[in-house]
């Protein structure tokens, strides 16, 4: 088994910066054998932080997202901009979104959502300590409605369907995960 594919080229396809990049290429995948057609799909990187508040509940948000159609539970996150460390991008998301600030940022992981045509890459934090210091701000398309809901609420909230998008989905399995830990 190859440790690496090797890269011999790469062309761009289709490009519109900053949020969507197809690239082609042509990938040396043992000593035999090249696939001269292997396609990737790059987009921008982003974060999704997990807000518990002072009273151990947490913030999240219901705001309808066009990706999946419907309305959603969603965590604070965005983009993050070029040359911005993600929990910087963490922090300035929760606090635009919500007019939030945390009292500390922890990295959950960084993760890449296709094995293969790459995707995007977003790292998933929990925030602690969380208070509300200014109104939000996000300057988002989309209409948010802020809720407090408990640990057990968030739990029915994943099985019931209601966070309906993977990367919320995973945000909140690891934060429980990380909680089950301290």
């Amino acid at each position: 088994m190859a440790d690496k594919w090797k890269t011999l080229t790469e062309d761009t396809v289709f490009e519109v910066e900053p949020f969507l990049k197809v690239v082609r290429q042509k990938v040396q995948i043992d000593d035999e054998r090249v696939i001269d057609d292997f396609y990737q799909v790059h987009l921008r990187p982003f974060v999704i932080g997990v807000p518990f508040l002072e009273n151990g509940n947490v913030l999240i948000m219901r705001q309808y997202k066009h990706g999946v159609g419907r309305t959603s539970l969603t965590f604070p996150g965005g983009f993050v901009d070029p040359g911005e460390a993600p929990e910087t991008a963490c922090e300035r998301e929760l606090l635009e979104e919500t007019g939030v600030k945390a009292a500390h940022t922890h990295l959950l992981g960084t993760f890449t959502d296709n094995g293969n045509q790459r995707g995007c890459v977003g790292s998933y934090f929990i925030q602690t300590g969380c208070r509300l210091v200014q109104e939000p701000n996000s300057g988002d398309l989309e209409e948010m409605v802020q809720l407090e809901m408990s640990v057990d609420e968030i739990d029915r909230a994943l099985f019931n369907g209601d966070i309906a998008i993977t990367h919320h989905a995973a945000a909140w399995s690891m934060a429980r995960l990380h909680l089950n830990r301290s």
